[in-house]
């Protein structure tokens, strides 16, 4: 399944943590809320259920190295790749990321492996020019705009 790239975050005993993920999605518009599906053998796992927040940075194309990287360290090393500041949770967002979804969770559901949270948006960062980073069979892509066909 094709997917947005995604980098996790939250702050937690006055550290950073973070994970790579593309299996979020949009839940609701009224509240707004996002979920993100999380392994809970993880050290995000506990992270998120000790600090109660999460913000999703959506990944631009121009932030394929950034996702690489992000992926070939650990710890808080991760977050002296790029440059971050906070919105209204407290939660790392990524500067110049297509967008920076703020959440606070509002409920969850255990299956399998993994907790799905559901994350209410407490706060958004657009970057309205930036198209987002796609994986798709292991490899990472941009979008690109679809020609339709001119009718005669």
């Amino acid at each position: 399944m094709a997917a947005s790239v995604n980098i996790v975050s939250t702050w937690v005993n006055q550290e950073p943590c973070g994970m790579l993920a593309t299996a979020v999605c949009s839940v609701s518009a009224s509240p707004p809320t996002l979920l993100v599906c999380v392994n809970r053998n993880t050290n995000f796992y506990q992270s998120v259920c000790e600090s109660g927040f999460f913000c999703i940075n959506v990944m631009s194309e121009t932030q394929v190295d950034l996702a690489k990287k992000f992926l070939a360290v650990s710890g808080a090393e991760r977050f002296e790749l790029c440059n971050w500041s906070t919105l209204k949770t407290g939660a790392p967002a990524i500067v110049g990321s297509s967008a920076n979804f703020d959440c606070s969770v509002s409920g969850f559901i255990d299956k399998g492996s993994h907790r799905i949270f559901l994350g209410e948006v407490v706060a958004v960062r657009n970057a309205d020019s930036d198209r987002p980073l796609i994986y798709h069979d292991g490899q990472y892509a941009g979008i690109a705009e679809i020609k339709e066909p001119c009718c005669a």
